[in-house]
């Protein structure tokens, strides 16, 4: 039978760990958008929603709910323009 050693289960362990926080980073860019002020219809705003965001819709808060979208935040653009 062959040794693990202590080194590869290190290795393994850490590559692991960057999975995993990779994963959470993408799962947590969400972004969310007020639709509708009041008087929120769950179908409309889950069709608006899903029309203008691809995401899902939802009526929020205490009455008069306000239709919430939530969706996929676009992509950032990190990058800083130099001058030249």
């Amino acid at each position: 039978m062959a040794k693990i050693s202590l080194t590869t289960i290190f290795t393994l362990a850490l590559i692991l760990t960057v999975i995993s926080r990779r994963s959470e980073a993408i799962i947590d860019s969400k972004c969310s958008k007020v639709l509708q002020q009041t008087d929120c219809v769950i179908l409309k705003c889950r069709s608006d929603c899903l029309q203008q965001y691809n995401g899902a819709g939802q009526c929020l808060g205490r009455n008069p709910y306000k239709c919430v979208c939530i969706y996929d935040c676009p992509p950032q653009n990190n990058m800083v323009n130099v001058p030249t």
